[in-house]
């Protein structure tokens, strides 16, 4: 028990942190996906920011660009384990997402 124990509730706490990362990187998608399709719609890219930021919390950093009728959408966030064996380690996490504006907003001379 002496031996198997600690490798019992390291191997927890690795699993608790890949859940809490794999959770954050979800969430970060449905983020970026919901901000493109605000964009497609031809909503402005403050109401865009603000569904990002419903949709993966408040700490998510937006990054928007466009090209012609293509719109694109970065989410990320830093997560930091605050205690335990890992305390102060980092991850960076982040998605994104691509959209088509809607025909009525694309130019005619555009593709």
């Amino acid at each position: 028990t002496a031996i198997v124990l600690p490798a019992v509730v390291a191997m927890v706490l690795v699993i608790l942190i890949v859940g809490a990362g794999i959770g954050t990187q979800i969430s970060l998608e449905s983020a970026a996906r919901g901000a493109a399709r605000e964009l497609a719609r031809g909503e402005d890219e403050s109401v865009a920011v603000a569904t990002a930021q419903r949709i993966a919390g408040d700490g998510v950093e937006v990054s928007i660009s466009s090209d012609g009728p293509w719109v694109r959408v970065q989410t990320s966030r830093t997560l930091q384990a605050a205690s335990g064996l890992l305390a102060g380690a980092q991850w960076e996490l982040s998605a994104d997402a691509t959209a088509r504006r809607e025909p009525h907003l694309i130019s005619p001379g555009l593709p």
